[in-house]
């Protein structure tokens, strides 16, 4: 197997290294530095245009206007971040970015003010307009969580044509579609969920949704893109005995749809459940030990044989082999020392 490379954003200062790139050896899991960049303040989410081999990162400044700012990446470079692009937000502390499949579009979700940003990217991957802008309003059902709308993430679907945004303080899922991107719909969730991430699957039928408040696993079938979401299941993300306090972070599916894996951080641990296919059901099936503190991130390798988790709290990053026959993450054979690592990412 060959290596790939992984970037690591740190929820740091500009006057620290807030972009991190390893390679990554597919066959053993080990991680090796080739290089670093500093001068973005809180670099705390990133995607990557494989296609204009572009990195787009926010800058999640507290209480003013964030901003995206955009990398050209050379991996056999020293200096392998070189910016070339700059642009507000339009909200406050944007904290997730979601690049539609055909390259197009990056959506932005700002958290603190409830701000929803839709851009429209050239040829050659540069942001070049809004194409949507939302300022929401409401109050939510906690008073300490949910004083107002906090959009935390976006997904697209694989066609580019529908997009499901997760306001975290209204518990609901916002739905734009293509070319009525200014008209979106709403899907209420249950009180005091607080959606957080979400993975759609590939053929589009089911959604699945990280609930940071409830600490559980929303299931909804789609059974046309326009906002007929059928409930499913919902299901928690901790073991039934554990009653200290802890929020869901991050979701994702393995790359064939067998297994879905969503964070804890307070137990700080990774729950795998099994998916089955027709029903788009999940059972749990482990819940693993991310061997640090706040797992805000994690992601699984191209080939689909490794899990690396960023403890944001404990300043590592850990490679955790998978079972291939029940996706559960095995005893971990990497851990490199990253200051508070909250996004990693494959380029």
């Amino acid at each position: 197997m060959t290596s790939s490379f992984v970037i690591v954003g740190s929820r740091v200062s500009s006057a620290e290294k807030g972009l991190s790139l390893f390679s990554f050896d597919e066959a053993t899991g080990q991680l090796t530095l080739t290089g670093s960049y500093s001068g973005i303040e809180m670099p705390t989410y990133q995607v990557f245009n494989k296609k204009a081999s572009l990195l787009y990162s926010v800058s999640e400044i507290l209480e003013k206007e964030g901003s995206v700012q955009t990398f050209k990446v050379n991996p056999s470079s020293p200096t392998p971040f070189t910016p070339t692009h700059s642009i507000l937000t339009g909200g406050t502390s944007p904290c997730h970015l979601s690049l539609s499949p055909d390259n197009s579009f990056l959506a932005v979700s700002n958290y603190s003010d409830g701000v929803f940003t839709l851009y429209a990217l050239d040829l050659e991957g540069t942001i070049a307009t809004v194409v949507s802008y939302k300022s929401f309003k409401g109050v939510g059902h906690n008073p300490a969580r949910q004083e107002g709308p906090h959009i935390h993430s976006s997904n697209w679907t694989v066609d580019s044509k529908n997009l499901f945004v997760a306001d975290l303080g209204l518990d609901r899922i916002i739905h734009y579609t293509k070319p009525e991107w200014g008209f979106p719909s709403f899907k209420k969730l249950p009180l005091g969920s607080g959606p957080r991430h979400m993975v759609l699957t590939p053929d589009g039928r089911f959604l699945y949704i990280g609930c940071e408040l409830s600490n559980q696993v929303l299931v909804y079938q789609i059974d046309k893109y326009d906002s007929c979401f059928t409930h499913l299941q919902t299901i928690p993300t901790l073991p039934s005995l554990y009653h200290l306090e802890n929020t869901v972070a991050d979701i994702h599916l393995s790359s064939d749809s067998r297994f879905l894996y969503c964070s804890n951080r307070g137990h700080d641990s990774i729950a795998t459940y099994a998916v089955q296919k027709e029903t788009g059901m999940l059972s749990l099936v482990s819940i693993t030990p991310t061997l640090g503190k706040e797992p805000r991130n994690f992601t699984l390798s191209p080939s689909g044989r490794w899990l690396l988790a960023a403890n944001g709290s404990s300043d590592s990053v850990v490679v955790f082999p998978l079972d291939t026959q029940t996706g559960v993450p095995l005893q971990a054979v990497c851990t490199v020392a990253v200051r508070q690592p909250v996004c990693l990412l494959f380029s």
